[in-house]
């Protein structure tokens, strides 16, 4: 295989992929001044969390199920795979133990939610990450 067939085949595999942890940056609202750590995202996305530190009720926002950033999300910053993580939910909300996130249907939705809620966490593509919503975990 000569070198431009390889790089054509790299270049097509890569449009294909699905979004990886990397590609994925978790936020939350400019102004929320709380200390967000993976851990603490992880907490929040199996409701173990569902306050802030300064006492701000949660409110977290889920990408759709067939958004390959929603799997990225779950296996490598949750540590759970999507499919463990819809049953736990189930769970959660059957016993009255936690609400599951709010369902978003794009990245920009989730950037909205989040500049219109000082307490309100979300995941996108990192891609569409800007300086309208803070950062917290890459």
């Amino acid at each position: 295989m000569n070198i431009r067939m390889f790089g054509a085949t790299a270049l097509l595999l890569t449009l294909g992929a699905p979004a990886w942890a990397g590609d994925v940056v978790v936020i939350v609202n400019k102004a929320n001044d709380n200390t967000v750590d993976k851990a603490l995202v992880a907490k929040i996305y199996v409701g173990e969390s569902k306050v802030w530190g300064n006492g701000g009720a949660i409110t977290a926002y889920d990408l759709p199920e067939d958004n390959p950033a929603r799997a990225s999300f779950a296996n490598e910053v949750v540590g759970k795979a999507p499919a463990a993580l819809k049953s736990l939910w189930t769970q959660n909300t059957f016993t009255g133990k936690a609400v599951p996130p709010k369902s978003a249907a794009s990245d920009e939705d989730v950037k909205k939610a989040v500049i219109a809620n000082k307490n309100a966490i979300g995941y996108i593509k990192a891609a569409s990450a800007d300086d309208s919503v803070k950062v917290v975990v890459k």
